[in-house]
Formats: structure tokens, sequence, C-alpha cells
């Protein structure tokens, strides 16, 4: 199998500082952010790391379309579930809604508790998505086996990565195929019948082609606790190497900071 090695040499199209840094920094200060802003308690602390997450956007130089697309879903989610616990958590009330017969009382507790819900999606989601554009797919992947991830989780993430653009593409084939035949002036009823036959059909070529990769790989000697050569073969860049480590720092006195107050 081919490798390829970490080269900082590579770095020299990249331009800006968040770009240049070493994907081992990045993906572990990302990484640390996302696990962090899930267990805060305190909604203030989760905006001030959201905001940090969109600011480091902005230094890629990318068009906000890029970050706002990926954020529309997640935040339909973060409202459903704002209003979820709006309702249904505390003991508080602060007003009613009257709809019919049927009166919905918000809570003070769900309000405080849907908000950070809420501001703890954005901000996971954001940092994930930041990291994903300033850092290529195998330096996270790789970096993740060097903080002894199992070997098996890094593999499967690695496999889904490599296969979920064809997939994409097959989809996409066969819609086009099915609006070159007139698929898109049918009714809606079906309109959704065939996307659902889309769907199984996509979903049995995957499965099949995931049979055959594995069983691919298992005839080439493969098991979970297989080695292969690293991907880094240098050191950390000093000036990344001390940024991390005082970025990590700050992330842990501020998750102390969180549980103290």
């Amino acid at each position: 199998m081919e490798m390829y090695h970490y080269n900082e040499e590579s770095n020299e199209h990249k331009n800006n500082v968040l770009q240049r840094m070493d994907g081992r920094v990045k993906t572990v200060i990302f990484i640390l952010g996302i696990v962090l802003v899930t267990v805060f308690h305190h909604w203030y602390f989760v905006a001030g790391i959201w905001m940090i997450s969109i600011i480091s956007f902005a230094i890629l130089n990318m068009p906000w379309y890029n970050l706002l697309k990926r954020l529309f879903i997640p935040f339909e989610i973060a409202w459903l579930v704002l209003l979820n616990v709006l309702f249904t958590h505390g003991s508080h009330p602060l007003w009613v809604v009257h709809i019919g017969v049927i009166h919905l009382t918000a809570y003070m507790e769900g309000l405080h508790l849907g908000i950070l819900i809420m501001f703890k999606i954005m901000a996971a989601v954001t940092l994930g998505t930041v990291l994903s554009f300033c850092t290529p797919m195998i330096e996270i992947i790789e970096t993740l086996r060097l903080c002894k991830v199992p070997n098996i989780i890094i593999d499967i993430a690695a496999m889904m990565y490599r296969y979920l653009f064809i997939i994409m593409e097959t989809a996409h084939n066969m819609r086009n195929a099915q609006i070159s035949r007139m698929g898109d002036k049918t009714s809606l009823l079906q309109q959704a019948y065939d996307t659902g036959k889309i769907g199984a059909y996509v979903l049995i070529k995957s499965m099949d082609r995931s049979f055959k990769i594995y069983n691919a790989m298992l005839s080439r000697g493969y098991n979970e606790e297989s080695t292969i050569a690293g991907y880094f073969t240098n050191t950390i860049p000093k000036s990344n190497l001390y940024f991390g480590v005082i970025v990590i720092a700050l992330l842990i006195v501020l998750t102390i900071v969180d549980i103290i107050v």
C-alpha cells in the first residue's frame, strides 16, 4: 500500500495561520473543545467558545455560505430541542400558551436548559466544521491513531469518509437518470415512492460493496490489530506545540471555573 507522509513543505501553499498549523495540534484542540462544550454547565462559556470557533472560520477567508449551509440543519434541531425542554422541564412558569383546549406552560428552568443545549449543538458543529475545513481528513485520522483511539474505529471512519463520496455520486447519478425520464413530473406520492426506491438501492449497493471491501481486506491479512507505518514523520514545530499547550491549559482552566461557579 502506498503511504503518504506528512511534510512541512506541503504547507507552503496554505495562506493563513490556521491552515499552516500542525494537524496534530489542531485536531487535539478542536476535538477537546467539542468534548468540553458538551459538559459545560453555563451557557455563556459555551457561547464564548462558539464565538471563537466562528472567528476561527473567519481566519480561513472562506465564503460564509460554506459555514451557514452546514449549520442550517443543526440550527433547526437546536430550536426543536429548545421548544421541547421549554415546555416540559421546570417548575417556575414564565408564560402560558393557549392553543384551543391545550395549555402549554413555559418554564424558566426549561428556557435556561434549552439555551444551553442550543449553544452546545451549534458550538460543537461549528468546531467540527472549522476543523474539517482547515485540516485534511488523513491528518485528523492519524492524529486520532496517535491518541490511541482503537484501530477498528479509525478504520471504519476512514472507509466511511472514502466511500461516502461514492455513495453520493451513485445517488446523484440515479436522481439524474430519474429526472431524464420525467420522473420529477409525477405526483408527490410517486416521487416519494421513487425516492424511497433510490435510497433502498443505494443502501443495498453500499452494503454489498462494504462486504466485498472487508473480504478483500481479510484476504490481504487485515485485522483490527494491524499496524501501519506512521503518517507523521517530523516533530511538531515548537511554536505550534507551545500554542497547543497554552490553549489546552486555558480550556482546562475554563472547565474548572465552570465546575466551581
